[in-house]
């Protein structure tokens, strides 16, 4: 589906989730037929400047006809076509604008995450069993894992758990490569890759971030030890390539909210 342009100018297409968003914050859900979360929905970036947030600080990121992902402040000063430059990571392309509204998006509830992010941080070789679990039941929370949470409980008990913790979270600390940081989940019964990840970004969010079903779907990378290690390879290259001062927790959410359009459009 679409709304009709008055111009010529190329469509652009957003998820109908994505969407939705912005049609509801913007009050503006009347004016168009029904959105489906799952489908694509084509714009005009000039005739639809103010939906897409042409010349606020979060322009809405959109996926152009070249496979690109873009902002309208990618249009060049004449708004007559789109700056050509992009950043690639793992074959998915976007342009800077698109990346920074996308990290902004997934720091909107920054203080759910600084809660868990200080839990972790907290987490030492001295860290009781209960502060272990505590840590743990907060990563699966905030990552909307609490089915995740009930069968890490039910698989291990709550002793054996922490134990488990405790030494995974010997070897993350000693460790400089992150798939021998992530290998010990596959010891702790009923936790994947996705959420063992998860505790690695909330351990430490400058060294590691999450590689999650997402992720895995837009982009190709195993869910094991050693696609995760590739990842977090070629995030480090991304962010010293493109001269990023963010986190690689920050960098990675950005990028999951781009690749989250495609895959959740069919």
């Amino acid at each position: 589906m679409h709304l009709r342009p008055t111009c010529h100018f190329p469509l652009v297409r957003i998820n109908g989730r994505t969407l939705k968003a912005v049609l509801t914050a913007k009050h503006l859900r009347q004016e168009f037929s029904t959105v489906v979360a799952t489908k694509w929905f084509e714009l005009c970036p000039k005739c639809c400047a103010d939906i897409l947030g042409a010349g606020s600080k979060s322009p809405l990121p959109f996926l152009c006809d070249d496979g690109v992902m873009r902002t309208c402040s990618d249009l060049n000063e004449a708004g007559s076509r789109f700056s050509s430059t992009h950043l690639d990571f793992a074959g998915f392309k976007f342009s800077k604008s698109a990346l920074d509204t996308a990290m902004r998006v997934f720091q909107n509830d920054q203080n759910r995450t600084t809660a868990v992010e200080t839990l972790g941080a907290g987490i030492t070789t001295l860290s009781t069993h209960s502060d272990l679990l505590t840590f743990g039941e907060s990563v699966c929370e905030w990552g909307r894992g609490q089915r995740v949470w009930a069968n890490l409980l039910r698989h291990n008990g709550r002793g054996k758990l922490a134990r488990q913790y405790s030494s995974w979270f010997d070897v993350v600390r000693d460790s400089n490569d992150s798939a021998e940081a992530i290998a010990p989940y596959k010891g702790i019964k009923g936790l994947g890759v996705s959420f063992a990840s998860k505790h690695l970004r909330m351990l430490d969010p400058q060294k590691y971030a999450v590689l999650d079903d997402v992720l895995s779907q837009g982009l190709g990378f195993a869910l094991n030890a050693k696609g995760y290690g590739l990842f977090m390879s070629l995030l480090l290259d991304f962010s010293v390539k493109n001269e990023l001062s963010n986190n690689f927790a920050t960098i990675e959410g950005g990028i999951f909210v781009l690749v989250r359009q495609n895959v959740r459009a069919q």
